[in-house]
């Protein structure tokens, strides 16, 4: 497979009209029949592509508001015959607005000092109705629960939900939580609750979300250019803010990758000219190079870790030429022999299009909570940093707030998902005025049949980019879930038939059916019933090449698990997959994983001294692997190890230390 740079591939994901005259141009005699059918189709094929967008906002929302305790935002979501199914039973949404106002709210909106509610949903695995108008997702939960000097406590589990089309406005149908597991934090792991967790989906559909659309019979009346024009306006500029989505998602996730090993240099490229970084209470930083001097010393120490797992991010493209994204981010800090701390943030950022390439405008990073990794948020909470004495900001922190075990809420930049209304804060709350965002005003039509033809193969193009970034985040995603379950034959049928895979410790198996023979005699045994495995795959920069035949996605492993009533650990590592297009659907053709550290569950990073040795496995002797390991085996913490990427500085192009064939 080819390499494809960020910059190439997110520059091939704007529709330019003009380098495709020359693929489909038949000037006055177009055959205009045919011509509306494939406006049809890709008209129906841009509707379910937005509804795979639209869904994974509407459960990411459904998380930043329920941690907030936003309790009208959050039944807000459901449809007006939705029903969620928690402990109390089945609720519509006003039952479930009740639920929430009376009993977690306490019969407000909005938390108590001193608690801490974060509901994080992630690794999506979405398939849409052949219709069109209903899907289903699988959803990852994890929760942190409890509050200051009280209880402290982990939760999480699966959501399989619903969601359905209603009055052409997306909504929450169902919500069926399965719990996984739970645990006090001061207990040295978690519980399995060993419930089952159905699946609503089969490895042969997760590459193909969106089924083949039939508009045959469809034409109603003659067509003219005119009315085709209109409607391939409209097309290509919902087509263009599929794709900025997805080229401001993965800016935003590639930021966390290089924040992780303080590729400080690769950070300041990503800002705009006049950019600004303002972190919590440090103050404002104006431009790369004040940006670059605030970040200080680039590169981790041994023994350091500054891991910041990037979650929830939820994108609104406005009309303006700019964006926004607001997100989680859950850090695991800390060095050998000294704290360790956990914290959680929210970002709401800015974004600027300039020359094609979107760049950071403002990173607005407001944190929540720091508290030391041994004692917990039930017993430990620290105040926000204040500006630095050695690379002090340009200017000051544009807002003055306390942080956990204060309550407060970061305004939020986008409007409801379903209701189209501005957040409904708590009594009370100073907030920045909330500016709703013009309404774009109606693109010209297209003039000419020569011109609609080649607009419309461009728009093809780059919905179908669109569609494949989200079929390559369900492999991924569906990979982890398949494996936390022992299936082995649903992992191995996410695979294309040559496509290989690297077996941890052991080497890399060619081919699809040495795949799977590769994890079952690696796992000989059923799954434990006392043993935890949750194997997240979150934070994707996926890169989909100009033919729309393969595709390139890095993704974070985030592991936890652990034997019943034992110690815990945290598992984290980033994989280098790669997909391609087989019999029409999206298959995994490569899988790397590079192992980061690993660690027990309470701080345990801050206590390791010694890398951890590669287990002795058979397999290698039994089954011997088609190749070598190609990359690291171990996770080298506290080593210093430079991470592989498959994509270049999506704005500056600088490379990184190790840049994947």
């Amino acid at each position: 497979m080819c390499r494809v740079t960020a910059r190439r591939t997110l520059a091939a994901l704007t529709i330019v009209v003009g380098c495709m005259a020359g693929v489909i141009v038949r000037g006055a005699d177009a055959d205009l029949p045919a011509l509306q059918q494939r406006v049809d189709r890709l008209e129906a094929l841009t509707q379910r592509v937005e509804a795979i967008s639209a869904i994974k906002r509407l459960q990411h929302a459904y998380g930043h508001y329920s941690e907030l305790g936003l309790w009208h935002d959050f039944a807000d979501l459901f449809a007006d015959s939705g029903i969620g199914y928690y402990t109390q039973g089945a609720l519509d949404r006003e039952g479930i607005r009740n639920l929430f106002v009376k009993e977690v709210g306490q019969g407000q909106l909005g938390l108590a000092d001193g608690r801490i509610y974060p509901h994080i949903s992630m690794q999506p695995v979405v398939t849409i109705a052949p219709d069109g108008q209903s899907g289903q997702a699988r959803w990852h939960i994890m929760a942190m629960l409890g509050g200051y000097k009280g209880n402290a406590s982990w939760a999480g589990g699966i959501y399989e939900n619903s969601y359905v089309r209603e009055n052409g406005v997306w909504k929450m149908q169902e919500v069926r939580y399965h719990a996984q597991y739970g645990g006090r934090y001061d207990a040295p792991g978690w519980t399995p609750t060993n419930a089952p967790t159905p699946f609503h989906f089969e490895a042969a559909r997760v590459g193909k979300p969106i089924l083949d659309v039939d508009v045959s019979g469809r034409l109603k009346a003659a067509p003219t250019a005119e009315a085709l024009g209109k409607r391939m306006a409209d097309l290509a500029a919902r087509a263009q803010r599929l794709s900025d989505e997805i080229e401001v998602t993965n800016l935003q996730h590639s930021y966390g990758y290089y924040l992780d090993r303080k590729m400080w240099d690769d950070v300041a490229d990503l800002f705009a000219n006049d950019g600004t970084m303002e972190i919590g209470l440090q103050g404002v930083y104006v431009g790369p190079k004040s940006i670059r001097r605030g970040l200080g010393r680039a590169g981790l120490a041994e023994g350091e870790l500054n891991d910041h797992v990037h979650l929830q991010t939820i994108v609104t493209v406005l009309p303006d030429g700019t964006a926004r994204a607001r997100g989680t981010d859950i850090g695991m800090l800390g060095t050998v022999g000294g704290k360790a701390l956990w914290t959680q943030s929210i970002y709401e950022n800015q974004f600027v299009k300039q020359g094609g390439v979107w760049k950071f405008k403002v990173l607005h990073v407001y944190p929540r909570f720091i508290v030391d990794a041994e004692q917990g948020w039930g017993k430990d909470a620290q105040p926000a940093p204040g500006p630095s004495k050695e690379f002090p900001p340009d200017r000051p922190s544009t807002e003055t707030y306390e942080i956990f075990p204060r309550f407060h809420i970061p305004p939020f930049h986008y409007d409801h998902p379903v209701t189209d209304r501005a957040p409904q804060y708590p009594e009370g709350t100073k907030v920045a005025s909330h500016a709703r965002p013009a309404t774009p005003p109606a693109p010209a039509p297209v003039a000419s049949a020569s011109k609609l033809a080649s607009l419309l193969a461009a728009t093809e193009l780059s919905v179908k980019r669109s569609q494949a970034y989200h079929a390559a985040e369900n492999l991924a995603t569906a990979y982890g879930f398949y494996i936390d379950e022992f299936k082995w034959d649903d992992a191995a049928d996410l695979f294309s038939r040559d496509g290989w895979k690297e077996l941890s410790y052991v080497g890399t198996y060619v081919g699809r059916e040495r795949v799977r023979e590769s994890m079952k005699r690696r796992y000989p045994n059923p799954k434990s019933p006392n043993f935890l495995t949750v194997h997240q795959v979150v934070q994707p920069v996926i890169h989909v090449s100009a033919d729309v035949k393969t595709a390139r996605v890095r993704a974070r492993l985030f592991q936890m698990g652990g034997p019943a009533n034992g110690e815990g650990s945290w598992l984290v590592g980033v994989y280098e997959n790669s997909a391609v297009v087989e019999d029409g659907a999206w298959k995994l053709s490569g899988m790397d994983l590079d192992y980061v550290w690993q660690a027990p569950s309470r701080g345990g990073w801050v206590r390791v001294t010694t890398p951890p040795a590669a287990p002795k496995v058979a397999l290698a002797t039994e089954f011997p692997p088609d190749r070598p390991l190609r990359g690291s085996i171990a996770a080298p913490f506290p080593k210093v190890h430079a991470m592989p990427f498959h994509y270049k500085n999506p704005v500056s192009g600088r490379v990184p230390p190790v840049l994947l064939p």
